[in-house]
């Protein structure tokens, strides 16, 4: 018992940012000597504590997969919702179901967000140093982030009308309560299916694509309620194949999960430090 309560006990003092300095009350007036010292608890204060919390974000954090993971094409998507309107950056490999990974806002961090579909994980990342936090299932979901049922109409079953239109192909739909309104490219299976896999990860309700959409990338889509207001609206900005590949080590980005208990934590921190001790032992009486 007092094994585990140790590293509960440095835990806490990780977590808490403090170790306590312990000075006599009858201690004589400071002097230089003693304001020397001083100094130098405080810096073996700071050392404690860093490696205290080194050693807590070890054993909190683990990879996030151990695949490596790769997209040859990206896109870039201005998106327009409540006034607001940002640029995406979306990684994507053609006509291959993989983990996803997109910048929701490419102007303010290089925070990422990826979904890996075989584990169901929803991480938020920072592929630049190589940590992130995973999103509980519950929020993720709470929060329109697990991907919603976009798909391509079939053509018996497509209320899309085609617009007059002197160049590209336009085409609308009303429900009733809402205005739909798509501008659809030239023929490239690649680039549509970039853009549908994209719109299937937005925080929106699913949508109904014209059955075009499955062959002609959608260039830019506008939905306004019965006042013509916009309620969203996104355009193609960018979408290309990329010169190198994007690449990933999933392994080597280490992430947290804000799910895990304290408790849990330095119960396996208690027995990787036993089993770290034993096998000490161990190559010491072999010496």
């Amino acid at each position: 018992m007092q094994r585990f309560l140790a590293p509960v006990f440095f835990l806490c003092l990780a977590l808490t940012g403090s170790v306590s300095i312990v000075t006599s009350q009858n201690s004589a007036p400071a002097d230089s000597v003693q304001s020397a010292a001083e100094d130098s608890l405080r810096l073996h204060q700071k050392e404690v504590q860093a490696m205290l919390q080194e050693q807590f974000h070890e054993m909190t954090r683990f990879p996030l997969g151990t695949r490596i993971e790769s997209w040859s094409h990206v896109l870039d998507m201005e998106v327009t919702r409540g006034n607001v309107s940002r640029v995406q950056r979306f990684w994507f490999t053609p006509k291959e179901d993989r983990a996803m990974i997109w910048l929701p806002d490419s102007s303010r961090s290089d925070e990422c967000l990826f979904f890996d579909p075989e584990t169901d994980r929803l991480a938020s990342i920072f592929p630049s140093n190589l940590n992130g936090t995973l999103i509980p299932q519950a929020m993720a979901i709470k929060m329109g982030l697990k991907g919603n049922a976009t798909q391509t109409a079939s053509k018996r079953e497509s209320n899309w009308k085609t617009q007059p239109s002197d160049s590209l192909l336009t085409v609308s739909m009303n429900d009733g309560e809402t205005n739909i309104e798509v501008v659809l490219g030239k023929k490239s299976s690649w680039q549509a299916h970039g853009v549908t896999a994209w719109l299937s990860m937005q925080p929106v309700p699913g949508f109904s694509l014209p059955p075009q959409a499955s062959k002609q990338p959608i260039l830019s889509f506008e939905q306004t309620n019965q006042d013509g207001i916009v309620l969203y609206r996104f355009r193609v900005v960018n979408i290309e194949q990329l010169e190198n590949p994007f690449t990933l080590d999933l392994s080597s980005i280490r992430v947290d999960d804000p799910t895990r208990p304290l408790t849990v934590i330095a119960k396996e921190w208690a027995e990787k430090n036993k089993a770290n001790q034993q096998k000490e032992t161990q190559d010491k009486s072999e010496d």
